[in-house]
């Protein structure tokens, strides 16, 4: 017997207008109903009630969906911001993560044991989305993504059965799950494997101005691929905002901030890092040690909720021959809140074979990340044209998409993403959701 959700809210009940916002406030849907589960079985129930109303379900994690896929007008939104548990067993490092966790929690809670599952950026991030689409994170080029510490999954299934997906139990479906999206079930539950970590990791934190944008590029990443694997890098063009963490002086002025953090012995991290710091004229230097959760947090403040973003994202051959146009395209910003994210990869990452998770782009070094941030009051139309700009001058060298950054590009886009693994990423969805009642993603469209 199916059992009876704990919360059910519809239109004018209390709660509702707070459940039903997700964190891009670009999207302002209502749902028909809204569900929020306790457990797999009430998760079920709920996926059998949507089918025999004939709605439209979107699940909901952490709601960072870039693409609004967290909400739906009219439809239900089976929310699992109640299954947050996180159970980490220290002895054989394994860490049990419910669907609705976001990354602070799971953090909070292995940091507590010197253990890190490798994540995201943002700390209130879904645990759920990130990892259903592959993970980048701050300690990638170490450990990989994501879903490469992933060792088994908890999914119900659009029949409702509850499955446990591991490479020995349902293991095309475990394959699926690792970078194809929400497009194969709900998960409930996360099994990672962690790695050892913490409490501090070295942290190059340099501004530098715009005026030297294309050599910082240009040099980290040279300084990238000389790197040991223990650094992951970023360089990430801003405006430098208001807060009290940054001179008076620096307030406004649009900057290239290169981040890169060594995650290994911190005697060699001064080291290691030294020429991340070697880039151009320095506006300000924050490197050093660092909490790791404070490594984690630090960016929250850049990516609040009720925002509007619209974003679009490439994976790129090389930097050589964009590093100018890009910086020449980033001073033209239109909102002080957007952001150009460049980030390096290789290391662990590259080491899994491309055809080994649905993750597809992995010999690919660098990504470019264009994000628009502004206000709802804002007319959108002039950021959402910067970002296409943007994006242009990223084109001479670009292929592919991370699937996360995928904002209702069309399907060609969500096949970019999966490059040689889509025909059996079609597979997988044909055997375990064949009338396709999990679209509300980067959808992998099942013909029959």
């Amino acid at each position: 017997m199916a059992t009876t959700v704990t919360r059910e809210l519809r239109p004018g009940d209390v709660g509702y207008e707070e459940a039903r916002h997700a964190w891009n406030g670009a999207f302002d849907r209502r749902p028909a109903v809204i569900r929020q589960p306790e457990s797999a079985a009430q998760v079920a129930d709920a996926i059998a009630f949507g089918r025999q109303e004939g709605l439209a379900i979107a699940v909901r994690g952490g709601g960072h969906s870039v693409a609004g896929h967290s909400t739906v007008d009219d439809g239900l939104l089976i929310d699992l911001s109640s299954l947050r548990s996180v159970q980490v067993d220290p002895a054989t490092r394994r860490v049990r993560v419910g669907g609705g966790a976001l990354l602070g929690d799971v953090d909070r809670a292995t940091q507590k044991h010197g253990l890190v599952v490798p994540a995201g950026h943002v700390s209130h991030t879904g645990v759920g989305g990130l990892t259903l689409g592959g993970g980048f994170g701050w300690l990638m080029r170490r450990f990989g993504l994501t879903i490469d510490s992933l060792v088994s999954a908890e999914v119900v299934n659009a029949d409702g059965e509850i499955l446990r997906a591991s490479a020995e139990s349902e293991p095309e479906l475990f394959w699926g799950l690792r970078g194809g999206g929400g497009n194969f079930g709900v998960v409930t539950e996360f099994e990672f494997a962690a790695h050892e970590l913490g409490p501090e990791v070295g942290v190059a934190f340099v501004l530098y101005p715009l005026e030297a944008a294309a050599d910082v590029v240009l040099g980290v990443n040279a300084a990238t691929a000389e790197a040991p694997d223990q650094v992951t890098s970023f360089a990430t063009f801003m405006t430098v905002p208001p807060a009290p963490d940054f001179p008076p002086e620096l307030h406004g002025r649009k900057v290239v901030a290169v981040i890169a953090v060594y995650a290994g012995d911190s005697a060699e991290a001064e080291l290691h890092l030294r020429p991340f710091r070697e880039l151009g004229p320095i506006l300000l230097d924050g490197t050093g040690p660092m909490p790791y959760l404070a490594l984690q947090t630090m960016i929250d403040p850049s990516a609040p909720h009720g925002l509007h973003y619209y974003t679009r994202s490439h994976f790129l051959e090389g930097v050589d021959a964009i590093a100018q146009p890009l910086a020449d395209a980033f001073d033209e910003v239109t909102s002080p809140l957007s952001l150009l994210l460049l980030g390096w990869a290789g290391g662990a990452v590259a080491e899994v074979p491309s055809t080994a998770t649905p993750y597809w782009h992995r010999d690919a070094r660098c990504f470019a990340w264009v994000v628009s941030a502004a206000p709802p009051h804002e007319p959108q139309e002039v950021h959402h044209a910067w970002v296409n700009k943007v994006s242009v001058a990223a084109l001479p060298t670009a292929r592919g998409v991370y699937v996360n950054a995928i904002a209702n590009e069309g399907s060609e886009r969500v096949r970019a993403a999966y490059g040689g693994n889509w025909d059996r990423l079609l597979a997988v969805k044909r055997r375990y959701d064949p009338e396709n009642v999990f679209r509300l993603n980067q959808n992998i469209s099942a013909p029959s």
